[in-house]
């Protein structure tokens, strides 16, 4: 699972937009559900260094670690079911979009060419389903 910020103006400093990755590196504990920013128990924070190499590290912080959203930034989430960092399912959201959610409510993009649209659990289960 992995989120990074999308570059609303110039690129950041570092050269890298803030992002969070975390992965089940052994595969033996896994989750049906992810709370964005936190590392499931089991799992360790995947971090892209200065340059862009990748380590996989305990929880432990980096220079370019998404701690917390920010109100003025999009962001794009991604899961990778499969270890081969294809992006299965992806979506773009802002904290608004979030907020605007109704309980029952996702984010999602069922058309892989798609735009982000609100729809129900079920429509999103639905959707999942027939993509497998």
């Amino acid at each position: 699972m992995s989120i990074v910020e999308t570059w609303t103006g110039s690129a950041p400093a570092t050269g890298l937009p803030l992002g969070w990755s975390v992965a089940d590196t052994k595969g033996g504990d896994p989750i049906t559900q992810i709370r964005l920013l936190e590392t499931p128990p089991g799992w360790k924070l995947r971090l892209t260094e200065p340059g862009g190499e990748v380590r996989f590290k305990n929880v432990e912080p980096g220079a370019n670690l998404l701690t917390a959203f920010a109100e003025d930034q999009r962001y794009l989430v991604w899961a990778d079911t499969d270890g081969t960092e294809r992006r299965d399912a992806m979506v773009q959201f802002t904290l608004g979009d979030l907020r605007s959610l109704a309980e029952g409510q996702v984010r999602a993009i069922p058309d892989p060419s798609g735009e982000p649209q609100t729809m129900t659990r079920e429509e999103f289960r639905a959707y999942a389903a027939a993509s497998c």
